[in-house]
């Protein structure tokens, strides 16, 4: 018999077809980095989870990707426990601009927000389940 309350391992990429079977990209970014963990504790019934992504864009594609995305008015969320993130990039995102996620969204994942990074053309998705 197995132990079903084991969270299994998060699985990361920098594929950008993987990526879109999980999420919308409303313009093709040049570079992605991507990474689907367990969100919370594994139980019975459904186990919610989460996407981190890194999107790298042209300064075009990051301006007129922008100009479809509403501002989000939310607090930063901490980065702290997504240590496969470069910390210089952890450490900008405590400043990052927030965007509301709708146009990335594709179910299961209903929930999330964008962060930019004006100086870098720079966008990371962060979009969960619950």
């Amino acid at each position: 018999m197995t132990d079903q309350t084991q969270t299994p391992p998060a699985r990361s990429g920098s594929d950008l077809a993987t990526l879109e079977k999980m999420v919308v990209l409303p313009r093709a970014p040049r570079s992605v980095l991507w990474r689907q963990a367990i969100q919370g504790s594994v139980g019975l019934g459904p186990t919610d989870w989460r996407v981190v992504a890194v999107l790298e864009y042209s300064s075009e594609d990051a301006q007129a990707l922008l100009a479809g995305l509403g501002r989000s008015q939310g607090p930063v969320a901490s980065f702290a426990e997504e240590t496969w993130l470069a910390e210089s990039l952890r450490a900008a995102l405590e400043k990052a601009d927030t965007y509301e996620a709708s146009a990335f969204l594709r179910p299961p994942l209903t929930h999330g927000t964008v962060y930019y990074l004006p100086q870098s053309h720079t966008f990371v998705l962060a979009l969960f389940t619950c």
